[in-house]
């Protein structure tokens, strides 16, 4: 991948300190102040802003609303991280699913890592609209901001190349001398900003160097002349902002480069997939790294940390393909403030669910006619859903009460199942309590790797790898994969945002199986109290016909000072469970299904009570209201 790429070409062209163009606009806490404030003022571009809403419309009508209307804290990352996928294929540093850090600047001035500023822009935000959340005004505003600041790296980067290559920014520079500014922005941009020099001259050797040590740095080259070129023959001299344009453009459209490389990724992968869709052997895995220029040498801590291994089945480990191939050892880490991934495939099949479904939710009857007629870039369409993944769908929407929540984990799991190759597995949040970061700065860069001989001793020892490197197609059933076609399911659902009905949050974890389908806690819950309720109810009335009932037979005189007889109920403790159910709801601790059990349970207790009033009150007097005046 780019990456890997870059790492070879960094062995040719030795790094100094002087004029790191990595080290160049670098964000701080100023310029996303400055930068918040000028979007929300409306001081900026208003044509720029309608354009990001215009982007984020669609999504921000398909997510969750709080009370207010608006979207909440994570609803809000989710649609940007969205947005900036599909827009430039920009993985923005701290807005990836689950990497949220400190909302603080960090603590040196010397760290160039930008992770905390979506968090600390979001901070900025919920401290002006309190508790409403934000609106669609405000998310196009964020995406504003943090697009502005990409432009201002970029711009600064530009200008630690003009500084090194000895160009004025005060005046217009000749084409020939801009293209050299742009390489090197371009070199510096591939290389991850770990691109340097002391002078114009040790500059321009560099970049020859790169040249020669970068592969495929031929067809690289020429997409970034295809993308300028219209520009470069234009005119004869360009101005420091013109020639900042064209940088910018190379940020915001590299991704359909680097999307021909995804592709040929996810067809080596796939030629190798076993069984199960979607599943790679971690033998064939290395097996293949050994031989082709694919550097498919992650330890499997590394891959599970990654988020990319399948270890449901313990003797055989697989690489889940979409989640290795959107994997951050795949991308290319070009700005300090995003990086540039193999793009998200299952995102353009929820953004047309979401275009035809128009809500946060739907039935699973709906969703199922959708996904029929959905293709993608490996499963035709229309087709007929499988038993299981109907089946799968129901389970969603009985744990969420009769809807399937379109941006919950159970739904995505689902998509895997229906998606094996496009949509990545959804893996809990607890089930990785370190990011691949972290466990990098544990073990060490070196500690990811494979070395070349532990690779070929764990293909020799799989006798499925060592068939295939004879040539021998293995048997599914030698390799473990006797147990038919079945991807593993976990019932834990995680939602987007938290709502009223405990059933519909993660408060405890599940453990998931190989395969095996087990209902929600909650859902179980709910049916367990439905049953309880009627049984309850079907007791008490049995009691009732039969003369069993706890009532008395009280005398009062009514107000004309006549004797009244009555056969009186205890309803009280029914109505007290009634309110207290009501109370609970009202402070949201209860689930929607037991709370209106509950309720009618009380109410229909109260009603067999006054049918055993009644019964009572016909044996002394066969007065239909259980009175007897005397």
């Amino acid at each position: 991948m780019s990456l890997s790429k870059a790492l070879v070409a960094l062995a040719g062209v030795v790094v100094t300190y002087a004029s790191n163009l990595g080290d160049a606009g670098i964000v701080s806490e100023q310029d996303v102040q400055r930068n918040f404030e000028a979007e929300m003022s409306d001081s900026g571009n208003s044509a720029r802003l309608q354009s990001l809403e215009d982007a984020l419309r669609l999504t921000y009508k398909a997510l969750p609303k709080n009370e207010h209307g608006n979207l909440g804290h994570e609803a809000v990352r989710y649609a940007l991280h969205r947005m900036f996928i599909q827009r430039h294929g920009w993985f923005i540093k701290g807005l990836e699913p689950g990497s949220e850090r400190s909302r603080s600047r960090p603590d040196t001035e010397e760290e160039t890592d930008s992770e905390w500023v979506p968090s600390y822009l979001q901070t900025v935000l919920e401290s002006r609209v309190g508790e409403e959340g934000a609106s669609l005004h405000d998310l196009s505003a964020l995406a504003a901001v943090l697009e502005d600041l990409v432009d201002s790296e970029a711009r600064g980067r530009l200008a630690a190349a003009y500084d090194i290559l000895d160009l004025p920014k005060d005046k217009s520079v000749e084409v020939k001398e801009v293209k050299e500014a742009v390489k090197a922005y371009y070199v510096s941009f591939l290389l991850s900003g770990n691109f340097s020099a002391s002078s114009r001259w040790e500059a321009l050797e560099r970049m020859k160097r790169f040249e020669q040590h970068y592969t495929d740095w031929t067809p690289a080259d020429g997409w970034m002349h295809d993308l300028l070129n219209n520009k470069f023959d234009s005119k004869s001299s360009f101005t420091f902002d013109e020639v900042s344009e064209m940088v910018e453009s190379i940020g915001e459209n590299y991704y359909k480069f680097n999307d021909v490389e995804c592709r040929e990724l996810k067809g080596i992968l796939s030629g190798i997939e076993g069984i199960k869709a979607g599943r790679v052997r971690l033998s064939f895995f290395y097996q293949k790294g050994l031989h082709s220029h694919w550097r498919f040498n992650e330890k499997k801590e590394y891959l599970k940390v990654l988020g990319a291994l399948d270890d449901s089945d313990p003797n055989n480990p697989q690489v889940i393909l979409p989640n290795y191939i959107m994997a951050r050892p795949n991308c290319l880490e070009s700005s300090n403030l995003y990086a540039i991934c193999c793009r998200n495939e299952c995102e353009d099949l929820m953004t047309s669910i979401e275009s035809d479904v128009g809500s946060d939710s739907a039935t699973p009857a709906r969703i199922a006619d959708l996904v029929s007629k959905l293709p993608s870039d490996t499963v035709a369409a229309p087709r007929s859903l499988s038993e299981g993944l109907l089946s799968r769908l129901e389970e969603v929407a009985l744990s969420n009460n009769g809807q399937v929540p379109l941006h919950g984990r159970l739904f995505a799991q689902w998509m895997h199942h229906a998606y094996p190759r496009e949509c990545p597995y959804p893996h809990e949040a607890s089930e990785n309590p370190q990011t691949p970061d972290e466990w990098m700065a544990a073990v060490g860069a070196g500690g990811s790797q494979l070395t070349e001989a532990e690779m070929r001793e764990t293909v020799e020892q799989d006798q499925c790898a060592s068939g295939l490197m004879s040539g021998r197609l293995p048997n599914p059933e030698d390799c473990g994969d006797a147990t038919g076609h079945e991807l593993p399911w976990n019932p834990a659902e995680q939602l987007l945002v938290q709502t009223s009905a405990p059933g519909r949050r993660i408060t405890d974890e599940v453990e998931g199986t190989d395969g095996d389908v087990s209902a929600s806690p909650f859902a179980l819950t709910d049916l367990l109290v439905v049953v309880g309720v009627i049984g309850f109810l079907v007791w008490q009335f049995y009691q009732v016909q039969h003369g069993k009932g706890n009532y008395k037979i009280k005398d009062d005189r009514d107000f004309f000072g006549q004797k009244e007889q009555e056969a009186s109920g205890d309803w009280k403790p029914a109505a007290a469970l009634a309110a207290l159910a009501c109370l609970a709801w009202f402070v949201d601790l209860l689930d929607l299904t037991i709370f209106l059990c509950t309720l009618l349970g009380s109410v229909g207790s109260i009603l067999i009570q006054r049918f055993g009033q009644a019964k009572g009150g016909s044996n002394l007097c066969d007065d239909p209201f259980g009175k007897c005046c005397v």
